[in-house]
């Protein structure tokens, strides 16, 4: 695993470095009839339009706000090497936004949550609210924060999530300012999650890294929090980095978000919560 790991970590920063001359066009992109694109870069750039945002979903319970600036969350959890690369525009000019803070977290292989990995993930637990659980440790794996370069992009190495009962397979993530130095002023501009398409989930889930499991997991199509947004938008294009996933996974998205809106999702209220 550890050599699998460092020929990923080698090929990873290769196509990371060519993905950010590949053009992002988000699936929801309407420009008006008298919009003009053009090439900056390698981007598409569109002057005139309006990008449709992607769908907010809720934080679930295991949020922290430790802010860990990192863009190797992994901290040596066995799982399929994934990198993650996230594009984030702008909703009214669909341009991208830089300087801005993406934080993630997500599962391990076997769907336990730093900071909550004493708590059962064979067992449905309470997930509307932050600060619905409490928590049972301090470890930090599988959570990270990047702010988005000049072309709106971050980058992530982790690993691919497992899951938990009650849920289809998914990493959280939030966007927020990233000048805010005081936690009772930092302002949400989203708040969503990342879906992995079904072809892809059924073939790692068959690796002993994943399985076996007490629980059966649940499809995106079965999970309510999936089905109950517009979610298309939020499912990762993945590709695989060699022939086999063994060699890792890059997975891919944009995500077009409103600096005015202030996200109801995770709010000062929220972060002023022990368990946060």
């Amino acid at each position: 695993m550890k050599n699998e790991r460092r020929l990923f970590l080698k090929q990873a920063s290769v196509t990371g470095a060519v993905f950010s001359l590949l053009p992002l066009i988000p699936a929801g992109v309407f420009a008006s009839s008298q919009s003009q694109e053009k090439k900056g870069d390698g981007i598409d750039i569109i002057d005139i339009g309006v990008c449709e945002m992607t769908p907010e979903e809720m934080s679930g319970p295991y949020f922290i706000n430790n802010k860990l600036l990192r863009r190797n969350i992994t901290e040596d959890e066995s799982g399929i090497p994934l990198l993650l690369t996230i594009k984030v525009i702008d909703s009214v000019t669909c341009k991208p936004l830089d300087d801005i803070l993406i934080d993630i977290w997500h599962c391990n292989a076997m769907g336990k949550y730093s900071g909550w990995k004493y708590i059962n993930p064979d067992l449905e637990a309470p997930s509307d609210n932050i600060g619905t659980i409490s928590r049972t440790d301090e470890s930090t794996f599988l959570r990270g924060a990047q702010r988005t370069d000049k072309e709106g992009i971050v980058r992530f190495t982790t690993i691919f999530p497992g899951f938990y009962a009650g849920r289809a397979i998914h990493i959280h993530l939030s966007a927020r300012n990233a000048s805010v130095q005081k936690r009772q002023d930092d302002k949400f501009y989203f708040v969503g999650q990342l879906y992995f398409p079904e072809d892809i989930s059924k073939e790692i889930m068959i690796n002993d890294m994943y399985s076996p499991r007490d629980i059966d997991r649940l499809k995106n199509e079965d999970d309510s929090i999936f089905s109950g947004v517009k979610n298309r938008a939020a499912i990762l294009t993945v590709k695989k980095i060699g022939d086999s996933p063994l060699d890792g996974l890059h997975g891919k998205i944009v995500l077009s978000i409103n600096k005015d809106n202030v996200s109801k999702k995770i709010t000062p209220k929220d972060l002023a919560k022990y368990t946060v």
